[in-house]
């Protein structure tokens, strides 16, 4: 459809719908999706390599006119691999994501505590939504947007994807998961830190410990040759090991981390099935412990796999308390 945009953005080859007969398919045809395939098979001929991801409706209209396989990796398997410059540009979005996440640490650290725990800062009360609207408002101007950015506070902290919602309190954990995209790249960051305005309960201050604790197995043992399945049970054989079990809605309950590029959550995966890891590989670390009745505490930090280890991206500091 923008053909000039592709010729200047592309080495490829590039050819339009139309040039490709897809006008002519369609009044032949009347039918928009059995025209594009017709077209498709045109060029490329009867034998097609298609993603898993392809929508099976569509599918099922190439399946008619021509042969295809399924590919289940080749394309992801390549993306696992960030080049240079890949990692240059995600290395900038980590440091873009640690000055919002600054933001918004400084305004709950700034912030006043009212007659029932709830924080207050200039006389209105610090919300979920107005913590999210000083992330948004910092990345702004780097060209990033947030986007289900988690604030969740208190009991909300328990399930590991709350968004949190309301006036967050004293004393009580606040989970905050930083996510940015960069519009003009594509390219995600990913950071995760868990503080509290004033010293949240003695169960909150132990789990931290643990988990920075777990964060920092886990960093150590990151390198090529490693798998993310040893890594990611390494972690979870040291949470039981300090006597925190998982059971159900409790414990470790997600794997310890993904990978990230243009997408949020992409291989490689450090989880009970993860894979070999090899250098180029960008992950994040992400232990964290959930009981109901209690709260969660969860830690995340992302980097790339070198030759030597795990090179960390994130410097963001690690305070509870603040």
């Amino acid at each position: 459809m923008e053909e000039l945009r592709a010729r200047k953005e592309t080495s490829c080859d590039v050819i339009t719908r139309s040039a490709a007969g897809l006008p002519d398919l369609l009044r032949e045809l009347k039918d928009p999706e059995r025209a594009t395939a017709q077209m498709i098979r045109n060029l490329t001929g009867p034998k097609l390599l298609v993603p898993a991801s392809m929508p099976i409706g569509f599918a099922q209209t190439l399946m008619q006119v021509a042969d295809i396989a399924v590919d289940r990796g080749t394309v992801a398997s390549m993306r696992c691999v960030k080049t240079p410059e890949e990692i240059t540009l995600m290395r900038e979005i980590q440091q873009q994501n640690e000055e919002a996440t600054r933001a918004a640490v400084n305004l709950i650290r700034k912030s006043g505590i009212d007659e029932h725990g709830g924080l207050v800062y200039e006389n209105e009360p610090v919300t979920s939504e107005r913590v999210r609207d000083v992330i948004a408002a910092a990345l702004r101007p780097c060209h990033c947007e947030e986007r289900d950015t988690i604030i969740s506070c208190g009991p909300d902290t328990a399930l590991p994807h709350c968004l949190g919602t309301g006036q967050l309190r004293a004393n009580q954990p606040i989970v905050m998961d930083v996510f940015p995209r960069n519009l003009k790249n594509g390219y995600f960051a990913d950071m995760t830190r868990t503080i509290s305005k004033g010293a949240p309960s003695g169960e909150i201050i132990q789990m931290y410990e643990t988990v920075h604790a777990a964060k920092e197995l886990a960093a150590n043992m990151l390198g090529p040759g490693v798998s993310g399945a040893e890594v990611h049970n390494a972690v979870a054989a040291f949470f039981t090991e300090k006597g925190y079990e998982t059971a159900g809605a409790s414990g470790f309950i997600h794997s310890l981390g993904h990978g990230v590029g243009l997408e949020i959550h992409e291989g490689p995966a450090l989880s009970p099935s993860g894979g070999i890891l090899e250098p180029g590989n960008v992950v994040t670390i992400e232990p964290g412990l959930y009981y109901p009745g209690i709260g969660g505490v969860r830690l995340e930090d992302m980097g790339v796999i070198t030759e030597n280890g795990f090179d960390r991206f994130t410097n963001f500091e690690e305070q509870l308390i603040v």
